[in-house]
């Protein structure tokens, strides 16, 4: 089954194929267009989104609610239609809806901007200054759009399996030749992807439904499902609608498990192999717990297994997660064959970290994704506020030297793709965010210096006058500089035992 997303621009010849292809394939084809008028039909203000985007105020809290529900309404209305059978969408960014969906076939349409000037000059009556001035303001308010909805840049080539440019071809022999590729196995419906969507679809509706409830209409979640089990994220602020989540979203169908806690934030734990144990889960833990976060676990796979195979979630922080409805069995199960999906998860340790972080109160989410930086990149949801990304043991497959070499390189990509967002090795935590006792003496170490310096300059303050006023233009000269050396090396001693004293208090 095919799930295509078409990515266009303003007059690119972009709909026009997106149309011709699902008539060559007999799927459903829908726009953007449709999509807002649907969205200001079910009561979403979907027309002042719109105008707050391209706003240089940007969005007000107001306006940034009303994107988490246009949001939910869209990827709800879309992820039932790609389940009903295939589906061709045509808008901006339609394939970040779906994230964790590996067969989403992605397409950006774009052809040369004298195409684009005479479409425009034809409809709009237009001469070629304006036409092209009309081209450039709309082409910047969609990436205001992009850019506020997913953090990314739109027209990013990564982000697109196939760049079509339509400037020499007709549309409808390139419809034709992209029928092909969206035969190719990898672009069709795994069960794993099928659950997947599945999952994309609870919790979409899930969404919804906190939207359409006037009890918690107001306030912001995050919502993540697997399998009946859903997951709901609020924050402290939203505390008074913490008793109204459940009878809101048990009445979604599908919904059998619900998991409702508060989270200030997120930490993302990428790692090969993961271990409740372990000395990077105990500081992972302990600062998940100063921040007040839930922590997520991605496991990167090696390159020659399959691709996201996997997404799930529980009880995500705050006081603990717990269930508020369960499904009956009278202790009889059903005798099905193993799940490959959740046996991968076992694999890796995934799911006996997931269950202690569970215990704790910190579980924000799981998921498994093959080992490369671009479905790394591509199977992290950007709509999500992380405070922290943590890489642990990754590439271990390779000798040691390259492992270290790929780590940073990961970590260096990215903190370049996630803008805001700190990205760190494992073994650095210790270092930037916790005390420890190497912590202990280097603040002592640098108290100490600094107490030496402050001591030696207020006991021989005739010597120091006397060395920094001697009138000879040598000695002047010789003061300066050992001025301008003396300051930073104070500076540095106080700065790093204050930073210390500050982070053992708990300050930072």
């Amino acid at each position: 089954m095919q799930l295509i997303c078409v990515s266009r621009g303003s007059y690119s010849c972009g709909k026009a194929f997106a149309e011709s292809l699902a008539r060559k394939l007999g799927c459903a084809c829908i726009g953007r267009e449709e999509m807002l008028e649907r969205a200001t039909i079910a009561g979403i203000a979907a027309g002042k989104l719109e105008m707050a985007c391209v706003n240089p105020r940007g969005l007000n809290e107001r306006m940034m609610l009303e994107r988490e529900h246009y949001q939910s309404f869209v990827t709800s209305s879309l992820a039932e239609m790609a389940l009903s059978g295939p589906l061709v969408y045509h808008g901006l960014t339609g394939h970040l809806l779906f994230k964790g969906i590996p067969h989403v076939l992605r397409l950006r349409v774009v052809t040369d901007m004298e195409t684009r000037i005479k479409s425009v000059t034809n409809r709009l009556g237009l001469d070629r200054a304006k036409a092209k001035k009309y081209i450039d303001e709309l082409e910047e308010d969609r990436r205001k759009w992009v850019r506020t909805f997913y953090n990314i840049d739109w027209e990013q080539s990564r982000s697109y399996d196939f760049l079509i440019n339509v400037e020499h071809a007709n549309v409808e022999n390139v419809a034709s030749a992209f029928c092909a590729v969206a035969q190719l196995p990898e672009f069709h419906e795994t069960p794993a992807a099928r659950v997947a969507l599945e999952n994309l679809l609870l919790a979409s509706r899930c969404r919804v439904a906190l939207a359409e409830d006037d009890r918690t209409y107001y306030a912001s979640f995050q919502v993540q499902a697997d399998r009946g089990n859903v997951s709901i994220s609020y924050q402290p602020r939203h505390l008074k609608v913490a008793e109204s989540i459940v009878p809101v979203v048990e009445k979604v169908p599908g919904a059998h498990h619900i998991f409702a806690t508060m989270a200030a934030s997120r930490i993302l734990w990428i790692q090969e192999h993961f271990t409740p144990t372990g000395e990077t889960f105990q500081h992972i833990v302990e600062v998940a717990k100063k921040w007040g976060a839930a922590v997520e676990l991605l496991r990167l796979e090696p390159a020659e297994t399959s691709s996201v195979v996997e997404q799930a979630t529980a009880g995500q922080n705050g006081a603990g997660a717990t269930p508020a409805a369960t499904r009956e069995t009278g202790g009889i199960e059903d005798d099905v064959p193993a799940d490959p999906q959740a046996s991968q998860l076992r694999e890796g340790g995934v799911e006996e970290t997931f269950n202690e972080l569970v215990k704790l109160g910190k579980a924000g989410g799981r998921m498994v994704v093959q080992g490369s930086v671009n479905n790394l990149s591509n199977a992290i949801d950007r709509s999500i506020s992380y405070s922290l990304v943590v890489i642990g043991e990754v590439f271990l497959d390779k000798g040691k030297a390259a492992r270290t070499r790929l780590s940073r390189e990961l970590t260096s990509t990215l903190q370049e793709r996630l803008r805001g967002v700190s990205v760190v090795q494992a073994e650095d935590m210790q270092e930037r965010f916790l005390f420890g006792a190497a912590q202990l003496v280097t603040m002592l170490l640098c108290t100490a210096v600094t107490a030496l310096i402050y001591v030696a300059v207020f006991t021989h303050q005739r010597v120091v006058l006397a060395f920094l006023t001697r009138p000879e233009m040598a000695w002047r000269i010789t003061a300066a500089i050992s001025v301008v050396l003396f300051i930073p090396i104070v500076a540095y001693f106080s700065g790093k035992a204050v930073h210390y004293l500050l982070k053992l208090i708990k300050m930072e």
